[in-house]
């Protein structure tokens, strides 16, 4: 995730016949270590209670180092539109990493499900991006989230100013406690990220679940974490067989880099590969669309149709980066870091859209489709033309999933806006308002009818659409 301005800026399977899918697989790669839980220094980087104090909800917050040898990849052949990308192992080297990891405390309460989170580090440091999106599903349905430091800068940042100047990587915030991770370079990065999953649903001596037995392990990534996991999905999942369903949360029209070679292939148009059987979820923002990048770069370039195994919700309205992700990251920066840079002013201009509801969906949904094989709720994408969104006369975007917000507007929600990729929120005037909805019941019951008709085409849990009700009605915006 990029921050304000530039610094803003199947299946769990009885039968294991089906390709692709880790949930009845012996994992495919080499085993590492794991030791923890981790004590020394002050406390764990982007450690809770930034969204939520765990200790209030059952859960626990432990840390542990995880080490052992990581190959690197080369492309075996072309990296083509369509996502089959055969790779070659091209070297391998020792590492030592570290993850996060918050469970329930209550084994009864664990549902079986484990959401592994590719940490952001688009700031140069570890961000538990879709952690702040989705923790109130995580927490309520009884997940283990599991944040895993898979690239090198978030060890070795010295930090640039832009978040405040103790914004630091982990060996420079606290050397007591980080001093002795290793980290090869990104190429190593995609094995590491198997290696960690594989070492959840066999962990030795040391479990870093505490003894709970996965029953699903989701691997997730968000803005330059869903490029990483598009490419692992790609080019990886078929011959490491680690994850049993992927959730990528913003990414353009490309995939990140394979090696860290200038002209790597894998940043051409690229779509998800379709013949794995492991499910994957594409949630795309409005500001994904040409935001993240233009021409081949933009996500148009890559759309694909819905299949059995790759699922695509393009939600209008919603924003990159918004002033819920925003004010979590604000929680986190300030909590971690002496100095931190002052985001408040940001939080009246970007997109205000609840996105974090329809993420709590969307979670719901792929966990149903790797557990059933209940494909989740389809919309059409949102409409473009050209390299531009189309939009209504008011300013809001058509087609794609629609919420109460899109479909009951009380102002512009945008995913562009004056800083970039954070979108913006213009309210409507009074007469517009008063136009649209002629008493407070009247908007009241067009949100009503709004949330429900978004809860029945799996877009909105139910608990969440009341949530937005009891707002239209404790908060309407006309008389």
């Amino acid at each position: 995730m990029k921050v304000f301005a530039a610094a803003l800026a199947a299946l769990i399977i009885s039968s294991v016949a089906l390709l692709g899918c880790g949930g009845g697989h012996t994992p495919l790669v080499p085993k590492a270590n794991i030791t923890g839980p981790t004590s020394k220094g002050s406390r764990a980087f982007a450690a809770t209670p930034s969204v939520v104090d765990l200790t209030t909800v059952g859960y626990i917050e432990e840390e542990f180092f995880v080490e052992g040898t990581a190959r690197a990849f080369k492309p075996d052949g072309a990296f083509g539109l369509d996502g089959k990308w055969s790779v070659l192992e091209a070297s391998s080297t020792p590492y030592k990493t570290r993850i996060l990891v918050r469970r329930p405390r209550d084994s009864s309460r664990f549902s079986g499900v484990v959401v592994v989170e590719w940490f952001n580090v688009s700031s140069k440091i570890d961000i538990d991006v879709d952690y702040h999106f989705v923790h109130d599903e995580i927490l309520r349905s009884g997940h283990v989230w599991v944040g895993v430091t898979a690239q090198e800068i978030s060890i070795s940042s010295k930090g640039d100013g832009s978040l405040g100047k103790d914004a630091l990587g982990l060996a420079a915030w606290d050397p007591a406690r980080y001093g002795s991770l290793k980290h090869p370079g990104d190429d190593y990065s995609y094995d590491i990220f198997s290696q960690v999953g594989a070492i959840l649903k066999a962990p030795g001596a040391t479990d870093p679940l505490g003894g709970l037995k996965p029953k699903m392990l989701l691997a997730d990534g968000e803005s330059q974490s869903a490029m990483r996991m598009l490419t692992y999905v790609n080019a990886i999942h078929k011959n490491a067989l680690v994850y049993d369903g992927f959730m990528i949360h913003s990414r353009n029209g490309s995939g990140a880099p394979l090696t860290g070679a200038p002209a790597a292939p894998a940043l051409a148009p690229a779509q998800v590969r379709a013949d794995l059987a492991a499910p994957v979820f594409q949630f795309i923002t409005e500001s994904d669309l040409f935001m993240l990048g233009t021409g081949i770069r933009s996500f148009p370039s890559a759309r694909q149709a819905n299949s059995k195994s790759v699922h695509t919700w393009e939600v209008a309205g919603t924003a990159h980066s918004d002033t819920y992700s925003v004010t979590q990251l604000a929680k986190q920066g300030n909590m971690q870091f002496d100095s931190f840079i002052d985001l408040s002013r940001a939080l009246s201009i970007i997109n205000s859209a609840p996105q974090h509801l329809v993420m709590n969906a969307a979670l719901r949904a792929l966990v149903r489709w790797v557990a059933d094989g209940v494909s989740p709720g389809s919309a059409p994408p949102i409409e473009t033309v050209g390299e531009t969104v189309a939009r209504d006369a008011r300013g809001n975007a058509l087609g794609g999933v629609r919420m109460p917000f899109s479909d009951v507007p009380v102002a512009v929600q945008s995913g562009e806006g004056p800083i970039g990729f954070n979108g913006q929120t213009i309210a409507f005037d009074a007469a517009t308002l008063n136009a649209l909805y002629p008493s407070a019941d009247a908007y009241v019951r067009a949100v009503t009818v709004a949330a429900q008709t978004a809860v029945d085409k799996g877009f909105l849990i139910q608990q969440d659409a009341q949530t937005i009700i009891d707002e239209a009605k404790n908060n309407p915006p006309v008389k």
